[in-house]
């Protein structure tokens, strides 16, 4: 999306989408749309984001006037902030976009913007960066804080002499905090120094920023790994954080040999004598900057930045980051247990970027196994791995380029094919010295069968986390979610040991996300045929795209019983209903190709893993009676914003 200072306001134009915002001389702002599509897609990001999202702009060249819906916009003309109103005009939608003032804070500085970065956050019902900036790097009044402390405490052990060198280090400073960390620079995305013992950035009253790199032995390379990890941190913090006030990150790099004598040399920005304007001088700058870190260290990349053509940053949350955290060296084999909506694919997928910064692999290297085959195909896209499902990984046996393995819904895999946890093992520790990492991601309330999935006993899965904070559905799903996950509870499937649900009474949910559901019963599939037509019809009438919704059968054959109906149905549309560009457009598709802007129509077991901001689901039903609960929770958890389930009378 690009955005444009001209005459007397911004214009943006990106992703389908064109805006215009302009300032009067009362300090109200008015936004306006070209398209009614703009307002639903500003209206949908409240529901897109785990804990925020980010928009990114740049700037562009040439704009035509845009006319039609606005909406008004406060400013507070000291700080430069926006705040959403609700439009004079107000649509059906109404309702919804009372809240906005409340829900969206703007970030958005008019005097001293950063060149690249237009962040907006969204803090309904969700953590905020203040929120995560007060929990992971809080500032004490008067003292020196170290964090994390478990990481603190496990490198003061594991070198002599580490302690004293960075308590005398830091001596002079006496308000602030210090982030330890294994290695800044796979923190930023970069690739690891394997010389490098940690690094610590240093963010106190009265100085500069500090990263210090403390390594084993005195190495040619080492100033310019702190040097470039300083460099690209400063870049993000601004780009990607936000962070508006002057900034130099000053290095630091220092030598532990191993008879506990250090030594120290400052880098190159040493020499430079900054302004006393580039210093943190009170509380209050240290957590702006603070909080920009946040953004950077717990963003990743939404999947509806390639729906909208603009970067969306969702936060992870503190849960989600603190599993991220965890030493690779020291937890190489780990079983996390998710909630649905906790985000366990989003970990998956960062945790193979951190293997591969921390370990120095290629994408060949690391394999990523799934049972349903449009979910390999979403991370394969990702290019940051091997993907595959369970029965290519059973059937294969050219896996020796293989070091590390991340499996995910690994409660629908089988052991019909074979042990693929004993083969998944055998890989990972071919390497006896040095074994590689196995990482199991799955939730028991979504299993899909009831057959044996190959799982080791729930003893015996171990170590152990847990992704108990639900993000993805809107609230009015979410209390849908609950109920039926009560009901997997009370009455499990036989495969399922029972100790394992309880993780449901630690469930915490991420509530006022505005959202709709609905579940409906009728008495012929025609009727089911006809009111998901006109729904969609509407939706596409009013701004919603074909990318946005997804048609959910009980299993194949459903599919291609509903599949003719539905697409009868769609073609019988009159051009007074949709215009003929969009009628062309909208088809249906089963899940292969998710990013594709059509409807999908596809099984419920093979869109596990997936999600769209609408949901239909027709007839759900199970072959095995003891998993329909198990189905019904895997269907309504797949629905972002609003969910529609549709029974036929028998």
């Amino acid at each position: 999306m690009r955005l444009l200072n001209q005459k007397g306001g911004y214009n943006a134009d990106g992703g389908g989408m064109q805006a215009r915002i302009e300032f009067g001389q009362t300090g109200r702002v008015v936004l306006l749309f070209r398209e009614i599509e703009t307002w639903h897609f500003l209206q949908g990001l409240l529901c897109f984001s785990a804990a925020g999202f980010r928009a990114s702009f740049s700037f562009c060249e040439g704009y035509h006037r845009p006319s039609s819906k606005a909406a008004d916009i406060e400013t507070d003309q000291d700080s430069g902030s926006f705040l959403f109103t609700t439009p004079s005009q107000e649509s059906s939608n109404s309702q919804d976009l009372q809240g906005l003032c409340q829900d969206f804070e703007s970030q958005l500085s008019l005097s001293s913007r950063p060149p690249l970065s237009r962040p907006v956050y969204s803090k309904k019902g969700l953590e905020h960066k203040e929120d995560l900036q007060q929990l992971l790097f809080p500032v004490a009044s008067e003292d020196l804080q170290y964090t994390p402390k478990s990481l603190w405490k496990e490198l003061s052990s594991e070198h002599e002499g580490l302690e004293e060198l960075i308590n005398k280090e830091v001596h002079p400073f006496s308000q602030g905090i210090l982030i330890f960390s294994r290695s800044w620079a796979v923190d930023l995305n970069l690739p690891k120094k394997q010389e490098v013992i940690c690094d610590a950035l240093l963010v106190t009253q009265n100085s500069l920023p500090i990263l210090y790199t403390i390594l084993r032995e005195q190495d040619v390379h080492g100033q310019f790994y702190c040097t470039r990890t300083a460099f690209n941190l400063k870049q993000k913090l601004v780009n990607m954080g936000g962070y508006t006030g002057k900034l130099c990150v000053m290095t630091k790099v220092l030598i532990l040999s191993p008879k506990s004598n250090v030594e120290s040399f400052e880098g190159s920005t040493a020499l430079i004598d900054y302004p006393e304007s580039y210093y943190l001088t009170d509380t209050q700058q240290m957590e702006a900057l603070l909080q920009s870190l946040v953004i950077i260290l717990l963003s990743f990349r939404s999947f509806l930045s390639d729906e909208v053509g603009c970067e969306i940053l969702n936060l992870l949350t503190a849960q989600q980051y603190e599993i991220l955290s965890k030493n690779l060296h020291k937890t190489r084999e780990l079983f996390i247990h998710g909630l649905p909506g906790s985000g366990k694919t989003v970990i998956a997928m960062k945790i193979m970027e951190k293997i591969k910064n921390t370990f120095g692999c290629e994408k060949n290297e690391i394999l990523y196994v799934c049972e349903n085959q449009p979910l390999r195909d979403l991370i394969s896209n990702k290019k940051i791995c091997r993907a595959v499902t369970r029965k290519t990984f059973m059937s294969d046996t050219d896996f020796g380029k293989i070091q590390h393995i991340v499996i995910d819904e690994a409660q629908n895999f089988r052991s019909e094919d074979g042990d693929w946890y004993k083969k998944a093992k055998a890989i990972t520790q071919r390497c006896r010295g040095c074994p590689g990492i196995l990482w199991i991601f799955l939730d028991y309330f979504q299993t899909s069968h009831g057959r044996r999935s190959g799982l080791p006993r729930f003893s015996d899965q171990y170590p152990r986390e847990k992704l108990i904070r639900v993000v993805r559905n809107a609230e009015e799903i979410a209390k849908c979610v609950q109920k039926i996950m009560q009901k997997v509870r009370i009455y499990p499937p036989h495969n399922i040991p029972s100790e394992c649900l309880e993780i449901l009474h630690e469930a915490e949910w991420s509530q006022d996300v505005p959202g709709y559901c609905k579940i409906k019963v009728y008495c012929q599939l025609e009727q089911i045929v006809v009111r998901i037509t006109k729904k969609c019809q509407f939706l596409l009438r009013n701004g919603y795209s074909c990318k946005d919704i997804a048609v959910l059968c009980s299993n194949a054959d459903d599919v291609n019983i509903y599949k003719p109906e539905l697409e009868r149905a769609m073609r019988k549309r009159t051009h007074s209903q949709l215009s003929e560009e969009s009628d062309l457009l909208v088809r249906t598709e089963n899940a292969s190709d998710i990013m594709g802007n059509h409807i999908v129509l596809d099984s419920v077991r093979r869109f596990s893993g997936l999600e769209r901001n609408i949901v239909f689901g027709i007839n759900p039903r199970a072959a095995e009676p003891a998993i329909f609960y198990n189905l019904l929770l895997c269907l309504a958890s797949r629905a972002r914003k609003q969910l529609y389930i549709l029974m036929l009378n028998n």
